[in-house]
């Protein structure tokens, strides 16, 4: 079906009707945040579902599920096939749709992807596409729209279908609203949705479908993975199991499940969890090895979480309830110590470069949830690319500065070399702390240009100083500790690391991380 839905939309896009279809005075503004504000996606909703023949609050309904009414033009997609935009258009093999409507449109693609408008426009398009191709009218009646929802993000079976299109209805039954920048967007409740399920009368996500193996955590849905996605192995026979990685999706729930099922995404994760609710699927067994986090596939698990680390809205109560009963539960199963050292945020993680969950996520909120505990379980990681901010500042004769990639926590790091027992050059860490207490304080420690035996790092804490030398020769890619120390509110502590080492080897600098205790 999807194959056939592509073909007749790429058949079919020059011959339909496009009324109005003149670029918005600032369809060229790449501000795409600036010009998404409450007023102008109001306006842009209205334009698009009167010039399309689409229900504004089915419109509306599929956008939010797929972005919160949120746009950023620097969410991490590349390992998700969910799309771009408001309306998440795409040309992954799972959701051909952008190329096709960008020339429907008489835009380019770029264009379809970063202005908010067009991109609504463009999903406007689509659904009214997808309905014309049922043979169905363009009616008011959001009852009749099931199908055409159902189609919009490139399912593959009918089970993953419904899962789309049952939580856009949901939202239309229940009524959604949300504060952006510039005022609030709502969709109404209405009690009296009843969707017309056409072929999928009947399918349930997650019933009626004997599952090709047994979940490993019995709260969740079993959707397999394509095999193409993932390795086949015997853990913890054949490689431990030692941590548990946090992400995010940069997508919808349904979009995600997708995407791991098409052989060509070479991405997987173990779980997905959804932000309405916290339902859980499952897509590789714990013992397979998932593709998503690089260096940590062989020796962890991991969780994707509906959402975008740049967007608010999405990390719910009920996920965080549902994923730390998941996290639990598979720490205690293979004995993983459930602390902030194997329970991980993506972008923490050596060798990997991404920056989910964000700064939304609420790690106080989460662990405890986990392990019962309620502590300051804050990680402040300050790395030598946070230089803008002035979290991370170099210091010294910038000719002895030497910038090397492929190396370091986040694939970059900055070194120089020592020079006796007096400081020329040096660096200083200097971490925002939001809450005063303990936090331990470690390093991370590169596998190259990491050569001295002394390097002497000052930690400048609340009520003295301690200096601890520690040799960098003896660790590659690993965390050492520098102690515990207690840290006031604000930008008062840091840690300083010069070349006073007392030889000529290199000395690196990577990230040191902050740990509430």
């Amino acid at each position: 079906m999807k194959k056939t839905w592509v073909t007749l939309l790429a058949t079919t896009a020059l011959t339909f009707a496009v009324t109005g279809s003149a670029l918005p005075s600032y369809a060229a503004n790449s501000a795409a945040k600036t010009l998404a504000t409450a007023p102008n996606l109001e306006n842009a909703f209205t334009a698009a579902a009167k010039e399309f023949g689409v229900p504004k609050e089915l419109l509306m309904a599929v956008s939010y599920t797929e972005s919160r009414w949120q746009m950023d033009a620097e969410l991490d997609t590349k390992d998700h096939g969910n799309g771009n935009g408001l309306m998440h258009l795409s040309d992954k093999s799972v959701k051909k749709s952008l190329s096709d409507t960008a020339k429907a449109l008489g835009v380019n693609a770029k264009q379809l992807e970063n202005d908010p408008a067009l991109n609504i426009r463009g999903g406007a398009f689509v659904l009214a596409q997808a309905q014309k191709n049922l043979g169905k009218q363009l009616t008011n009646n959001v009852n009749d729209w099931y199908e055409a929802v159902a189609s919009f993000e490139g399912a593959s079976d009918k089970q993953s279908a419904v899962l789309f299109a049952d939580e856009v209805y949901r939202i239309l039954k229940e009524g959604t609203s949300l504060t952006i920048e510039g005022g609030t967007l709502s969709v109404a409740a209405n009690k009296a949705i009843a969707p017309n399920k056409g072929q999928y009368a009947g399918v349930t996500y997650g019933l009626g479908v004997t599952p090709d193996a047994t979940p490993d955590y019995p709260g969740a849905i079993w959707n397999a993975a394509s095999t193409s996605n993932y390795q086949a192995a015997t853990r913890p026979t054949s490689n431990p199991i030692n941590y548990v990685i946090i992400h995010d999706t940069e997508g919808s729930y349904s979009g995600s499940i997708n995407w791991f099922k098409d052989p060509t995404a070479q991405v997987s994760a173990h779980y997905v969890v959804r932000s309405s609710d916290g339902q859980i699927t499952q897509m590789v067994q714990e013992k397979d090895i998932a593709w998503h986090a690089r260096s940590f596939n062989t020796n962890g698990v991991g969780v994707e979480h509906e959402g975008y680390e740049a967007q608010t809205g999405w990390y719910t109560d009920a996920m965080y309830t549902s994923s730390a009963a998941l996290v639990k539960s598979i720490c205690q199963r293979y004995g993983i110590p459930m602390d902030r050292d194997h329970i991980l945020s993506h972008s923490e993680l050596w060798g990997n470069d991404h920056t989910d969950p964000g700064a939304n996520w609420d790690w106080n909120k989460y662990m405890t949830k986990i392990t019962g505990v309620s502590k300051n379980w804050t990680v402040i990681n300050v790395d030598d690319k946070d230089t803008a901010s002035g979290a991370f500042t170099l210091y010294g004769s910038s000719q002895y500065w030497h910038p090397v990639t492929g190396y370091g926590l986040h694939n970059e790091i900055n070194y120089t070399n020592g020079n006796g027992s007096v400081i020329y050059n040096y660096a200083i860490w200097k971490p925002t702390i939001p809450t005063a207490g303990n936090y331990e304080v470690k390093v991370f420690i590169p596998s190259n240009y990491a050569g001295t035996t002394a390097a002497k790092y000052e930690i400048h804490y609340n009520g003295g100083t301690v200096t601890k030398t520690v040799n960098q020769s003896a660790y590659s890619n690993q965390w050492v500790s520098l102690g515990t120390y207690n840290f006031a509110v604000g930008t008062g502590g840091y840690v300083k690391l010069g070349d006073n080492t007392g030889d000529t080897n290199t000395v690196a600098f990577d990230t040191i991380r902050f740990m509430g205790q």
